[in-house]
């Protein structure tokens, strides 16, 4: 089951983020992965509980692998909308922490942490960016969220301008817009939703051509 779990989410993450959840059916899913309809709703009632499941293997990716008593109950999923904004707000807390003295936080540790946060919740994103519509609370939440990152890294960046480590630029928001979707192209798009989407680049792999790239253009 663990193997069949795990191409359920994988099927139905890219219908979600590339179809789009209202446009997708339950057939949709079971013909991506080989299964019968039928087989499907063995696992999952609806589509409802799929997409609670996609957003709760994003913030805890064992939960896709554990054992389930099925179908998967959508009483597992209670408190989701509330488990995802904690896991927003441990992730806003933790990659602030260096803004008060950035002496030793480098820009290179910077970059790299904010391309793992992007990486690691990329689904979870791309699934609430979407889908606004069907994603309730979460869509103004994850639009503050996003707004709260921007600032952090503009942050981030004014004071790697003002110590001599990032190169002077006339417009730092604007370069830290065009920053922040570098890394989120190769943190999440790429392998998600690219016009040409690349499954088998590797997390290192791309972001080691991203922090080259960005290094390469703004370090000083």
């Amino acid at each position: 089951m663990e193997n069949r779990m795990k191409l359920i989410f994988d099927a139905a993450s890219h219908l979600f983020i590339n179809k789009g959840y209202a446009r997708t059916q339950m057939k949709d899913i079971a013909k991506e992965i080989g299964l019968s309809t039928g087989m499907l709703y063995v696992y999952f009632t609806g589509k409802r509980d799929i997409l609670s499941f996609l957003l709760k293997g994003t913030i805890d990716p064992a939960f896709v692998t554990q054992e389930f008593e099925l179908p998967i109950r959508s009483e597992l999923f209670n408190s989701l909308d509330n488990e995802i904004m904690e896991a927003f707000e441990q992730n806003t807390k933790a990659f602030s922490d260096r803004l008060d003295d950035i002496t030793n936080y480098p820009l290179e540790q910077m970059l790299s942490d904010a391309f793992d946060v992007i990486s690691k919740y990329g689904i979870g994103c791309l699934l609430i960016e979407k889908n606004p519509n069907d994603s309730g609370k979460l869509t103004d939440y994850y639009r503050e969220y996003r707004q709260k990152f921007y600032n952090q890294v503009l942050s981030y960046i004014t004071q790697y301008m003002q110590n001599g480590t990032f190169r002077q630029v006339e417009l730092p928001e604007y370069v830290t817009r065009l920053i922040i979707e570098t890394l989120s192209w190769w943190g999440m798009h790429i392998t998600n939703d690219a016009f040409e989407i690349q499954k088998n680049i590797t997390a290192q792999t791309a972001k080691s051509i991203c922090m080259d790239n960005l290094l390469h253009a703004y370090k000083r």
